[in-house]
């Protein structure tokens, strides 16, 4: 097998097959197409909307908390989002936003 100039010598300076300029979100649809037909108000609901929705089921993580338990999901945190976000469309909500841990308080020390 044969590999050209430019792969050899990245090979031998440590350096990746593949370079990319951009980092990609991963959406999982169908969860947000679910929570659009669960709130959509139809007098007469045709047979396809029916089907679509019976095939689509909500899956939420559930996570302890001090008061219980507590369900969690992406479309939760779009449809829940704070008041300042209110304009934000949801592809600009899941390409922009980021979630990070909240960090634990630290104990305070008393020194005697």
């Amino acid at each position: 097998m044969e590999i050209g100039a430019p792969m050899a010598s990245a090979y031998l300076l440590g350096n990746p097959d593949h370079y990319t300029s951009h980092k990609f979100q991963t959406v999982f649809w169908k969860s947000y197409v679910s929570e659009v037909l669960q709130s959509w108000e139809d007098d007469n609901p045709s047979e396809d909307t029916e089907n679509i929705s019976a095939t689509l089921k909500n899956k939420v993580m559930v996570c302890k908390s001090k008061d219980g338990y507590t369900p969690y999901s992406t479309v939760m945190d779009y449809t829940h989002h704070a008041l300042k976000y209110e304009d934000m469309n949801l592809y600009d909500w899941i390409r922009l936003s980021r979630k990070k841990p909240i960090p634990k308080p630290k104990p305070n020390k008393i020194k005697n």
